[in-house]
């Protein structure tokens, strides 16, 4: 399945096993990276991609398998052992200290003294300025790194790396906060380190950013290596087919057509240049999947939506009547919700419990009488069981608190506020953010389902797996405008990706076939 030469493998994994409390995360594992490569880690969540890299890192120690450095057994027992052997990690939380400056960071623990034990900024950032192979940053070394957007705080980072001669950069879900011009500047600080001869681990789900920067990529699939391939001999139904396991139609259920009846219509909305004079419609049982890289306005577009953004113009139409959504409590009036990206701080109330998420919306039907607001206990305990029961949702009881139920159930229980508060479009950002597989698939039931009872549906996801499995309609999204506007049966994975990934598109309301 590979292609190139081997000659230059500088660090390997070969028959990783690791077990925790006899649960298998990782089953024989070979991995391998080569000097100069950026070579891409994928899999869905749980498939074992984060245990193989702390076992490399030194955070584990693996049951059974050895790691070879420069063709050497090499005994990774700390993040010290992995740093000397020039190994560096960089994790999404990127690990900087806001309130101490660029140069403070990148020598973060190892500062410079002088013979007096003192630490001198100015000669730290003479030291920043000159680390060989440095990327590039625009900023005043001296400045709090708090202060910085978070592309500079991300070069922060990868210059530490650099400052202690690390061959190898491990980066994980790099650009899940990064803006589309953030997410550009990123990919040119990625291909500068891969001229200067470092090695790159990409850990990623966002398939149009392995395919615009991996040479290689290597996919785990519940807890195994599936196997590894040169990118540019795989098209994405192939890497697809790698991670699921099968094929893509036999992941998703059967969808039932929407219906003829519109129940919402945009017409030229517009703020800034976030969302710019996006025009569609959405029928009664449609899913509307929202395609497009970071940046490319479909939060943006669900923010507008429900009023969490003011717009500068345009219009929205539910039911065929024009509404001027101002505010959320007006969205919810006017049957709209959002499952919103940040379920744990957006979308539920953590301290409260199962039943009071569920009614948050809706506490005007729980009033024991038009002239005496206060709750019955007896209608929130009802209302609330019915939609546990109808989006399956596990708990021990409906005063289980939010945050005690897993990712999988927490979606649920947003899902089911929803419900409860009869919303006929539901507004889905990143509905299997964070949650296991089987869970996963549970949702995807869970949505087709409601399509079929004719809600109508929007899906925004960076997995375009979700995208296109899910979706009657696609749109495709590209700073701000509809890029395009498909239908499912007549475009695939590999063009929607291609589109993705196009630029300078005008194809605005076209197919491909």
């Amino acid at each position: 399945m590979e292609s190139g030469s081997s000659s230059n493998i500088i660090l390997e994994t070969r028959g990783i096993v690791k077990d925790f409390s006899g649960q298998r995360a990782l089953d024989g594992v070979d991995f391998d990276v080569r000097a100069g490569e950026i070579h891409a880690l994928i899999g869905e969540n749980g498939a074992g991609k984060s245990t193989l890299i702390k076992i490399i890192a030194g955070l584990f120690r693996p049951n059974e398998g050895e790691i070879l450095v420069d063709g050497q057994v090499r005994a990774i027992c700390s993040p010290r052992d992995s740093q000397e052997l020039g190994l560096a990690f960089i994790h999404q939380d990127l690990n900087v200290v806001p309130h101490l400056s660029v140069a403070e960071n990148i020598y973060l623990g190892r500062y410079p003294r002088s013979a007096f034990g003192l630490v001198k900024l100015s000669k730290m950032v003479e030291m920043a300025r000159s680390i060989p192979e440095a990327v590039p940053m625009h900023t005043d070394f001296r400045r709090p790194v708090g202060e910085l957007p978070l592309i500079e705080q991300w070069k922060t980072v990868i210059n530490r790396a650099l400052a202690v001669k690390s061959r190898i950069i491990f980066m994980d879900e790099p650009t899940t906060s990064l803006t589309h011009s953030e997410v550009e500047e990123l990919f040119n600080s990625i291909s500068h380190l891969k001229e200067k001869g470092k090695a790159i681990v990409y850990v990623s789900h966002r398939m149009e950013e392995v395919f615009k920067l991996a040479d290689r990529a290597t996919v785990i699939k519940d807890a195994k290596k599936v196997g590894t391939a040169s990118v540019n001999v795989l098209n994405s139904g192939q890497l697809y087919r790698m991670m699921l396991g099968r094929e893509l139609e036999d992941v998703f259920p059967l969808k039932a057509p929407p219906r003829e009846k519109v129940c919402l219509e945009v017409k030229n909305l517009s703020r800034g240049t976030a969302v710019r004079n996006v025009s569609f419609q959405l029928r009664e049982g449609e899913i509307l999947g929202l395609a497009g890289l970071v940046g490319s306005g479909r939060t943006e577009l669900a923010r507008l939506l429900f009023g969490a953004d003011r717009k500068d113009g345009g219009d929205i139409f539910i039911n065929g009547d024009k509404r001027d959504i101002r505010f959320p409590t007006e969205a919810i009036r006017h049957g709209i919700g959002l499952v919103p990206e940040q379920r744990h701080t957006q979308g539920l109330v953590l301290p409260m419990d199962v039943k009071q998420n569920i009614t948050l919306p809706s506490l005007k039907k729980l009033w024991k009488s038009v002239r005496l607001p206060l709750l019955s206990r007896r209608k929130e305990n009802t209302l609330a069981q019915k939609f546990v029961i109808t989006t399956a949702v596990k708990t021990y009881g409906l005063n289980q608190s939010a945050s005690s139920l897993s990712g999988g159930n927490q979606q649920r229980v947003v899902l089911s506020k929803w419900l409860c508060a009869e919303s006929a479009v539901l507004i889905l950002d990143e509905p299997t953010k964070g949650i296991d597989v089987g869970a996963k698939f549970a949702v995807y039931r869970l949505i087709t389902d409601l399509a079929r009872e004719g809600k109508a549906i929007i899906v925004i996801s960076s997995d375009l797996i979700e995208v296109v499995g899910l979706s009657h309609r696609i749109l495709v999204l590209d700073q701000g405008r509809i890029k395009a506007d498909l239908r499912r049966e007549e475009t695939d994975l590999q063009s929607i990706l291609a589109m993705c990934l196009e630029k300078g598109s005008k194809c605005l309301g076209t197919s491909i076939n």
